[in-house]
């Protein structure tokens, strides 16, 4: 075996060693089993070698690499695409909720400020009547507190945890 079969032995026997778990699980990894088998063909069999690293570079030195990376991750990007609008319109709400309760606040303002002078023009002489009026009840008198005893340690609520 010359260099180059060995080093696609050994990728073939990397991708069969990868698989061994999932073939063990039940699974079947279709893509470590394919890349196994084309490692131990193209350690094997010269032309399949000679094929496989001609497409490869076919594939690697044109922009086919570029263009599926793009499209790759434009589709990962899309995904995100529905959490985005969600977001953006929640946004939006907020902002039109924000606005509506702006607007409520300032028109109970003006409404209370309208209905406050009307009960103010009705009432007028009954609130001059009322706060001029001489109080009907007895002066307190002031009593002196008896000095009490502190609180025992035991009295206190607080004082021990209960935990279930």
């Amino acid at each position: 075996m010359n260099r180059d079969a060995l080093l696609w032995f050994g990728l073939g026997l990397i991708a069969a060693l990868a698989a061994t778990p999932a073939l063990l699980a039940g699974g079947f990894p279709w893509l470590l089993l394919f890349a196994a088998g084309v490692g131990l063909t193209c350690a094997v069999h010269g032309g399949s070698r000679r094929l496989v690293l001609e497409s490869g570079l076919r594939l690697l030195s044109r922009g086919v690499l570029k263009t599926l990376l793009i499209v790759f991750g434009a589709l990962m990007l899309i995904q995100l695409l529905p959490l985005e609008i969600a977001l953006l319109m929640a946004g939006d709400v907020l902002a039109y909720v924000e606005v509506v309760a702006a607007v409520g606040l300032i028109a109970a303002n003006t409404r209370l400020r309208v209905i406050r002078t009307v009960v103010t023009e009705k009432l007028g002489g009954w609130i001059m009547v009322l706060r001029l009026r001489p109080g009907r009840r007895a002066a307190r008198s002031v009593r002196s507190r008896a000095p009490r005893r502190p609180p025992a340690a035991d009295d206190d609520p607080a004082g021990a945890w209960a935990l279930a």
